[in-house]
């Protein structure tokens, strides 16, 4: 049965591509019934999308990518701290950025793409189930 959430996950590069899945439709769903609106998550997602093309032209988690994936959780704390509907994001995203420090670099790659394609999977969802454009 694929994951919904990170709560038993210490190295995001082990979850498959049906958790990742499943994670972004429990959450695009719960972000829907929450009302939170796209625009706020998507506000997330360019700041990972600017990692992800680092990481790609990079080839490897650096120094800078990484200090960029932990200073998001402040970030997130941030908007969560303002809008509470938003906790569960936070909540959910601070474990996934937690779940990227293995000591392997391949795994951390790995771990860091998968961070990546819930942020994407999450989004996704969340604007097939918001049936209203925001």
């Amino acid at each position: 049965m694929p994951l919904t959430d990170l709560n038993t996950v210490s190295d995001l590069s082990t979850i498959t591509p049906q958790d990742i899945d499943s994670i972004g439709e429990t959450y695009g769903k719960l972000f829907v019934q929450n009302q939170v609106k796209t625009a706020q998550l998507r506000n997330f997602y360019s700041s990972i999308v600017s990692i992800r093309i680092k990481l790609k032209n990079a080839g490897e988690v650096t120094a800078q990518i990484e200090r960029e994936l932990i200073l998001l959780k402040p970030k997130l704390a941030y908007s969560a701290g303002r809008q509470p509907k938003l906790k569960p994001f936070y909540e959910l995203m601070k474990k996934g950025i937690d779940a990227t420090s293995v000591k392997d670099q391949t795994k951390k790659v790995d771990a860091v793409d998968n961070l990546i394609s819930i942020t994407e999977a999450i989004v996704a969802y969340h604007r097939f189930y918001d049936h209203k454009s925001n």
